[in-house]
């Protein structure tokens, strides 16, 4: 009788899951953004590609697709829900209220939702610059569960984790999250770090808003976000001058230039600036020799590099050829570690909700004059 329960049991759950589905995707062509018609509630995004928020009754269904680079047609349902089974790997109970993280991304959405009392591990947790997560690293209230294939499984399942938020490269987390699996923890996958712009990264904290019931405050977190942006992108509205910008240096003999479809070109062409490389019309960092990044070096006016230097003789001792680039010579280079620590960056943790900022930062570089008022936050200038 027990075993004839238990399939009936599954039949209904499965019957229910199914017929979720359609009332979510049923309600999701009738919604506008942001707006509740019925009782279904949708978000969709305007910048971000990757997610999209379904609610039926108390159930949201966070749909996230094509989370790592090279993804085609890859599509993840996660239910959130106060009933979730724990059995149900997909299906998620909120609020969470113990979360592990394996970016430092997640790490900055969830602090500016106020609950990193939430957290409890972190993957690389001396890379976070959050001052509230390391204080409590150091009360070891959060600890450090190690990364990839040095991943602690044994510590993540002591810590009951209600989800364990992953990023996907090329799908290289599938054997984690199947190991994972295996001990009942759950894993969904955030792929903000494939957005193309800024807002469309930022957009994403409504997508983690959901698991802590906070989606009207993210909405509204990120409406001013959005609006800082575009404002602040109104001053370049009469600029005449726009200088050419060179990215990075060389790492390893090789040396690699972004997109013009990628984050970094859409901030630097929203803040007024020219990038020098068009050529490479994709999204992805392209190699290419030393040789031949130096040579376009030579037409750029800035130079905005993202590693540990802190001073042009740093710059220097990665190749004294630096020294002959001429935004080098006119000292017209700047770094984005002003908030580094010794092993993790800041601009790519809190950068992540705060592109108002670097924007700011950007456009101050780029047009001082527009900004007299505005300090660097995230850049320094290299002497």
């Amino acid at each position: 009788m027990n075993k004839i329960i238990t399939i009936l049991y599954g039949c209904m759950r499965y019957i229910f899951t199914v017929l979720l589905l359609i009332l979510v995707f049923a309600c999701g062509t009738k919604q506008k953004h942001n707006k509740p018609i019925g009782e279904c509630e949708v978000y969709k995004p305007k910048y971000a590609q990757g997610f999209s928020l379904y609610r039926v009754g108390d159930t949201t269904v966070l749909k996230v697709t094509d989370p790592w680079q090279f993804a085609s047609d890859v599509e993840f349902n996660y239910f959130l829900t106060p009933n979730a089974s724990p059995d149900a790997l997909n299906e998620i109970k909120i609020p969470v209220t113990k979360a592990v993280c394996m970016s430092t991304t997640h790490v900055a959405f969830i602090s500016a939702l106020d609950r990193t009392f939430s957290i409890s591990g972190v993957s690389g947790l001396r890379h976070v610059s959050d001052s509230a997560v390391i204080a409590m690293g150091k009360e070891n209230k959060i600890v450090d569960i190690g990364y990839d294939t040095n991943l602690s499984y044994e510590l993540v399942f002591s810590l009951m984790p209600d989800v364990v938020f992953a990023y996907g490269v090329k799908g290289e987390f599938s054997a984690i999250e199947k190991k994972l699996n295996e001990l009942g923890i759950k894993v969904v996958y955030f792929g903000e770090y494939m957005e193309d712009t800024p807002l469309g990264k930022a957009e994403w904290i409504v997508a983690m808003s959901a698991f802590f019931n906070e989606q009207q405050r993210a909405a509204e977190i990120f409406e001013q976000i959005e609006a800082h942006y575009i404002n602040t992108a109104k001053l370049l509205n009469d600029i005449d001058y726009k200088p050419k910008v060179m990215f990075n240096v060389p790492y390893k003999d090789t040396w690699y230039l972004p997109g013009t479809k990628s984050y970094m070109v859409k901030f630097v062409t929203d803040a007024g600036a020219e990038y020098i490389y068009p050529e490479n019309e994709g999204r992805n960092s392209l190699p290419m020799s030393i040789e031949k990044a130096y040579s376009i070096a030579q037409n750029a006016d800035l130079w905005l590099i993202g590693n540990s230097s802190k001073s042009l003789a740093d710059l220097k001792n990665i190749d004294p050829r630096m020294s002959e680039i001429p935004a080098f010579e006119n000292k017209k280079i700047y770094n984005s570690n002003l908030r580094a620590n010794d092993y993790g960056d800041d601009f790519w943790e809190s950068g992540i909700v705060k592109p108002d900022i670097i924007l700011k930062d950007l456009i101050k570089i780029f047009h001082p004059e527009l900004l007299p008022k505005h300090n660097l936050y995230y850049y320094r200038h290299l002497e």
